[in-house]
Formats: structure tokens, C-alpha cells, sequence
């Protein structure tokens, strides 16, 4: 029996999925099948990190004018 892995697309698909709260239950139990925790935190940390530098640079720009 093969596990079937998540692809980089999925894994961003649930985290930021996770991050704004909104699953269904459905593709929740479909995506949880091939995510590996590893995955799910390399992504979590990627994506809160894009997200607060984009905060950072946008304060930045405000404030510069």
C-alpha cells in the first residue's frame, strides 16, 4: 500500500486554509491523508514569514510619505 503524497500546491492550500480558519471537514480528511508534519511546518513558516514582511513594507511605505 503506497502513501500518496501532498504536492507543494495542496500543502499551501491547507495552510493557508488553517491560517484564515476556513475547511470544510471534506477536504480536510482528503488533504490530511498525504501531508506530512514536516511539510506543514516548512509552509507555516514560509507563509507567516511572507505575511509579516509584507505588513513590515507596507508600514514602511505609509510611513515614508
Amino acid at each position: 500500500m503506497s502513501e500518496r503524497r501532498a504536492g507543494p500546491l495542496q500543502v499551501l492550500r491547507t495552510v493557508l486554509s488553517a491560517l484564515f480558519g476556513v475547511r470544510h471537514r471534506e477536504m480536510h480528511e482528503e488533504d490530511s491523508a498525504g501531508l506530512r508534519p514536516g511539510q506543514v511546518i516548512v509552509a507555516g513558516i514560509v507563509v507567516v514569514a511572507a505575511f509579516v514582511l509584507s505588513i513590515v513594507a507596507f508600514v514602511q511605505l505609509v510611513a515614508t510619505k
